[in-house]
């Protein structure tokens, strides 16, 4: 990670260009207002401002100057430079805490951006202390994820505190070692190989097609979950296989990448028909195909939800009859009044106790539903009871069970539907994912959108849900014609 960091800092020109994306911004944003409300913490603190040498000069006269808490502490010395979010004195040890503020929650995220994290706290804590400064601990200051916004936030429930000291001091070695390779990089023309030419397509870094020119664009790097299997990839790799049909037969593959590399050779489709069959001959009618768009803030904006909490505040609903009868329903909230109640009395007078309820990912709706499920006691059982009815269309795709050369080992609806329904398109709508999506409806909101655009932008992002679930349907139809045919 500080290889690839500093070496950007050193050429950004070796970066592939990032579209604008205003959902990366929103997700920056978040981080910087997590960052604000972690400030009220410490009132007293003052704040370094400026870059490099010159915040490096500011934090020491502030230190000399007798200051016990700083934002932004920034340290400069034998070319390193890390700036700590929250520097204390510890009266009791004599030395100085280190806090290091994320926006991720303080459980329920991952191992690996756990130790991302540490990592980048452990660095601060080297650096710091080669320019003399005495740390003695090293905290994280995360969201709390069970606390529930009511009211005005009041950051002492927000955050929750853990200490990390023992961990940093654990990645001294690492750090010490990496900061080596990132010297002997700068000082070579011919760029060291980056870590990322070991994962999966979704995490190679910006730099990557700029070091590995002959990837192609469709490779083995695109093997469905190869990132999982890192002893799998790296031997494709180390043996020259970039693209699926480089492998050979011989190559032990997962059942699902034999299936991916087969259909990429040969063109063929493989449609498991009775397997389909059989799940749909036991799916109960009416079919109730649902889609939610939800808003998820570190800082909640909602009264009764939690940070990060996938809030519904928009959704579509397909019926489809055992006749082929179809109606449609829908529902967006408008205003900043809380969803989690009338998102669940809508469902309710929405949904049949009969019926299977029909979605993209049942992980997603299922969490949505347990959540409304504690904050509407009345309405758990029949919250927690639609869970019991989804079907998932998705898992046909993802089990391989259809698997079509176009899909290109993805499962996404937005990779299926053009394939199966190639007169149903997303890129002709106003709002074409659900990225954008989260940031219209925010900016709608909670934004300053003026009042004569309020009603059209309403409408576009019902026009997009609508379009998950019919799309849905779309899908399904094909399917049974499909499994219906000879």
């Amino acid at each position: 990670m500080f290889i690839f960091l500093l070496v950007w800092k050193n050429d950004p020109t070796i970066l592939s260009e990032e579209k604008e994306d205003s959902f990366v911004d929103r997700l920056k944003a978040q981080g910087y207002e997590v960052e604000l409300f972690a400030r009220n913490l410490y009132p007293n603190a003052k704040l370094v401002t400026g870059k490099l040498q010159d915040a490096a000069t500011q934090t020491n006269d502030f230190l000399e100057g007798g200051s016990k808490e700083l934002f932004q502490a920034s340290f400069l010395v034998d070319d390193l430079f890390a700036s700590c979010d929250i520097l204390l004195w510890n009266e009791m040890f004599g030395a100085w805490d280190i806090i290091e503020v994320k926006s991720s929650t303080d459980k329920g995220y991952q191992k690996n951006k756990k130790k991302e994290h540490i990592l980048d706290a452990s660095f601060q804590r080297h650096v710091a202390q080669k320019t003399g400064l005495k740390v003695v601990n090293v905290y994280l200051l995360e969201l709390n994820k069970k606390y529930y916004k009511n009211g005005e936030i009041n950051p002492n429930e927000l955050f929750n505190l853990t200490e990390i000291t023992t961990e940093c001091i654990d990645l001294e070695d690492q750090i010490i070692a990496d900061l080596q390779d990132v010297k002997s990089l700068l000082g070579n023309s011919n760029p060291l190989e980056y870590s990322c030419k070991y994962k999966g397509r979704s995490r190679h870094c910006r730099s990557f097609n700029y070091l590995y020119t002959t990837v192609p664009k469709y490779s083995v790097y695109d093997l469905r979950a190869i990132g999982a299997s890192k002893k799998k990839l790296c031997n494709l790799i180390d043996s020259g296989y970039l693209k699926l049909e480089d492998i050979p037969d011989d190559f032990e593959l997962t059942n699902r990448h034999a299936r991916q590399r087969r259909v990429t050779i040969t063109n063929e489709t493989i449609f498991e028909k009775e397997k389909i069959q059989q799940q749909f001959d036991e799916l109960e009618y009416p079919l109730y195909f649902l889609d939610y768009e939800t808003l998820a803030c570190g800082i909640p904006k909602f009264d009764n939800t939690y940070p990060y909490q996938q809030t519904v505040f928009q959704y579509s609903l397909h019926i489809l009859q055992r006749d082929g009868t179809i109606t449609h329903k829908e529902y967006i909230h408008k205003d900043q009044s809380t969803p989690v109640y009338i998102i669940a009395k809508k469902l309710r007078e929405e949904f049949g106790d009969q019926g299977h309820v029909v979605v993209w990912n049942r992980s997603f709706e299922g969490k949505c539903h347990q959540d409304l499920a504690i904050i509407n006691p009345e309405l758990s059982d029949f919250l927690l009871g639609l869970n019991d009815r989804i079907y998932d269309l998705m898992k046909i795709f993802e089990r391989m069970e259809y698997l079509h050369t176009d899909f290109k080992g993805k499962y996404s609806i937005k990779n299926i539907l053009p394939v199966m329904c190639p007169e149903l398109s997303y890129d002709n709508l106003q709002v074409s994912n659900g990225a954008e999506a989260v940031v219209e409806y925010e900016n709608l909101v909670f934004g300053d959108v003026p009042n004569e655009l309020r009603e059209d932008k309403f409408y576009a992002l019902l026009e997009y849900c609508k379009l998950d679930t019919w799309a849905m349907v779309r899908i399904f139809q094909e399917l049974e014609k499909m499994v219906n045919s000879n």
